[in-house]
């Protein structure tokens, strides 16, 4: 997919958990209270930080989740990861940056695999307003559906999903929209750059530079 340097969005559609807000020392609070009930083990926190150098199926593989199991497995993640996960702030000059698309007229939207309740009450407990839809409970590995058919709603324009894990760059590429990588996410950025991402930020205010407006 052919990109431009700069500008030329006029809708940007973020996954949450590592983009909107760094979830990973609830992720794995919530790991090891649902791991042992699955009976999958559970990484030490050195070899969980270790396992973001690989794909979210690695990650799997690793932890034991048999295939059938998924489903109910991240229900239950998501479920323990809610409480904790409020009293997180948002990415550092995300919340600056997401006033300033939204003062330009530019659409935001949420995709993420989380729940839809939760990253609703995260929302009105951080203050984060502005968003136009927010979409919520996608599979693990099945976001390119949900992704295609949200671009091609009327008034969405150009989009560019925003993320920060390979599987989400994967769900760009099939649904044929523009993906930009995050350097602060779940996946280590070496490894998510070098996957081919459209467009890389370093930080949250570089997502200004490629808006229309």
């Amino acid at each position: 997919m052919s990109v431009p340097a700069r500008g030329g969005f006029e809708s940007l559609c973020f996954d949450f958990d590592g983009t909107l807000v760094d979830s990973s020392g609830p992720a794995y609070a919530a790991l090891r209270l649902v791991a042992p009930s699955f009976g999958c083990r559970v990484p030490d926190e050195a070899e969980f930080a270790a396992l973001r150098a690989g794909h979210a199926r690695r990650l799997l593989k690793r932890l034991g989740v048999p295939f059938y199991r998924l489903p109910s497995f991240v229900a239950r993640m998501r479920a323990a990861m809610r409480a904790e996960l409020m009293g997180v702030a948002p990415i550092d000059g995300m919340r600056e940056t997401l006033e300033q698309l939204a003062r330009r007229g530019c659409r935001l939207c949420i995709l993420s695999s989380n729940a839809r309740e939760s990253i609703l009450a995260y929302l009105e407990c951080q203050g984060l307003a502005g968003f136009d839809r927010v979409i919520g409970d996608c599979p693990l590995f099945g976001k390119a559906r949900l992704l295609r058919r949200l671009a091609r709603e009327p008034g969405v324009g150009r989009m560019l999903y925003v993320g920060d894990e390979l599987r989400d760059l994967e769900a760009a590429r099939k649904a044929r929209v523009a993906f930009a990588g995050v350097a602060w996410g779940f996946t280590e950025a070496r490894v998510l750059r070098a996957g081919g991402p459209d467009l890389w930020l370093e930080r949250p205010g570089d997502l200004l530079e490629q808006v229309r407006g």
